[in-house]
């Protein structure tokens, strides 16, 4: 439970860290204006376990509105409110491309943020390792 603890915060630090710097990187065609409206990301409700597919664009939007309203809120991500129960419990996910399992990012500690923890399935990895098998070919 305490590893799952600290996966989880190390998650919800990439994204604010992400979000970050999307939002205040300089020059033209950067920052949120940037992110195609078609983008879709997966995000699952810590509380009624539900998933779905939002918008990026809309996803980081949400995160920097509930940011200015609680700039104390910076230290950890915030959930954002889900659509099915309608509470603050919305984060960022990963659909595994193996099994379908829809899981929240840094679901097995000290690994790659996308394993799933039902199949053991990373494609970071998998695509670490073909970049790999092709510099030594």
């Amino acid at each position: 439970m305490k590893n799952t603890i600290y996966a989880v915060v190390i998650a919800v630090c990439i994204i604010v860290a992400v979000l970050v710097f999307i939002t205040t990187r300089g020059g033209s065609g950067g920052g949120l204006d940037s992110i195609d409206e078609t983008e879709q990301v997966w995000v699952k409700c810590r509380l009624c376990k539900a998933s779905y597919q939002m918008g990026k664009k809309q996803f980081y939007q949400e995160l920097e509105e509930k940011a200015k309203a609680n700039p104390t809120a910076m230290m950890i991500t915030p959930p954002l409110t889900c659509k099915e129960c309608g509470k603050d419990g919305i984060m960022k996910a990963v659909k595994c491309e193996k099994c379908g399992t829809v899981f929240f990012e840094g679901s097995v500690p000290n690994d790659f943020s996308d394993r799933c923890p039902e199949c053991g399935y990373s494609k970071m990895e998998d695509v670490r390792k073909k970049r790999l098998e092709e510099r030594n070919q």
